[in-house]
């Protein structure tokens, strides 16, 4: 069966002067697919999904979505063509509301004179959507309304994995989305980017330190070294031994 590559990237080069941060990177995401890329520390992956998500300009190469070259100069772009990319409880005000925090930027105001001309947003609104988005997602707070700094770091971060699916996130990138989580909060998040993928249809991009989370998640690996592609295999093809190998050119 002929699958659909909904992200491909060709030839991507992003320099820093002299540095060469990741070089002639060559990639595919296809649809309903979780790929990991793991390296070790300078390797670029950080630099990778930062070119991709419009933090940084490209020096060279080409991103493709759904078969169409676009122009990614800002994460907005990035947006706009479906790609977010979700840090660890990035952007999350501690003292604003889980749907406050949701909807961050992008508040619904009242549709009445208060909201056309005072701005008043429409809290209930964003409480009901907030509540469905997480029944939705398998995930029951105590509290929609309760201020972030009073939930768990696992129930941060499903907020912070919610909000792209909310907003229309097709193409999701996660950056160690279980760093300086307790296990039982990081099974909630390993369960959760499964069911990103198998109930919304979603195709995601892990980067990840730990092997044993890349393996249980993923269907392909791509392994960079000192800001290139070493090797890519397919999950069920490879071993945690080879990958090590690969990422640290011991062996390999």
């Amino acid at each position: 069966m002929e699958r659909n590559a909904v992200l491909v990237v060709k030839g991507l080069c992003k320099y820093f002067g002299g540095i060469k941060a990741i070089n002639n990177i060559d990639l595919e995401l296809f649809e309903k697919e979780i790929i990991g890329i793991v390296g070790d520390n300078g390797a670029g992956k950080s630099t990778l999904i930062k070119t991709i998500s419009g933090l940084y300009e490209r020096n060279a190469g080409g991103i493709y979505i759904n078969d169409e070259r676009v122009e990614i100069h800002s994460p907005n772009d990035a947006r706009r063509h479906g790609v977010e990319t979700v840090y660890q409880e990035q952007g999350l005000i501690p003292i604003f509301s889980a749907s406050s925090n949701l909807f961050l930027g992008r508040e619904r105001l009242r549709n009445n004179m208060f909201g056309r001309f005072l701005k008043f947003v429409d809290d209930k609104y964003m409480q009901k959507e907030t509540g469905e988005l997480l029944h939705k997602l398998g995930i029951s707070l105590r509290d929609v309304n309760s201020e972030v700094y009073n939930l768990s770091g696992g129930e941060r971060q499903t907020i912070v994995i919610g909000r792209p699916v909310y907003w229309g996130g097709k193409i999701l990138i996660f950056d160690e989305p279980t760093n300086n989580l307790g296990v039982k909060q990081e099974r909630k998040v390993l369960d959760l980017i499964k069911k990103l993928r198998d109930d919304f249809h979603v195709s995601i991009m892990i980067i990840s330190h730990n092997i044993a989370h890349i393996f249980e998640l993923v269907d392909r690996i791509v392994v960079l070294r000192n800001g290139e592609k070493v090797g890519e295999r397919v999950k069920r093809e490879t071993n945690a031994n080879e990958i090590v190998s690969m990422i640290t050119g011991v062996g390999a």
